[in-house]
C-alpha cells in the first residue's frame, strides 16, 4: 500500500518533489502517525512537517482524524511574509 501525497513550498525541496510516495502496511491511520511516519523518512524535514498542516481531501484535517491511502493528502507548511 501507498500514501501519494502533494507536499508544498520548501518542504518539497527537503522531501524530493512536489509529490511523493510513502509505502507503508497500514490502510489507514491519523494525521499524528502519518506526520511521525513522514518524519522519519524524511528526517531533514522533520521540524517543519510537525508545525505543518495536513489536508485530506481538500479541507484541512485535525491530528486525530484518519487518513487512507485512497485520499487526496497535501501537506502545507505554515506560511509568513506581508
Amino acid at each position: 500500500m501507498k500514501y501519494h501525497i502533494q507536499v508544498f513550498a520548501g518542504l518539497a525541496e527537503l522531501m524530493g518533489g512536489a509529490m511523493i510516495t510513502v509505502p507503508t502496511d497500514q490502510e489507514t491511520m491519523t494525521i499524528t502517525a502519518l506526520k511521525s511516519l513522514l518524519s522519519e523518512r524524511f528526517p531533514e524535514a522533520a521540524a517543519q512537517l510537525q508545525s505543518s498542516f495536513v489536508a485530506r481531501n481538500q479541507a484541512y484535517a485535525a491530528p486525530e482524524d484518519v487518513v487512507s491511502i485512497h485520499d487526496e493528502i497535501a501537506i502545507i507548511p505554515p506560511v509568513s511574509g506581508g
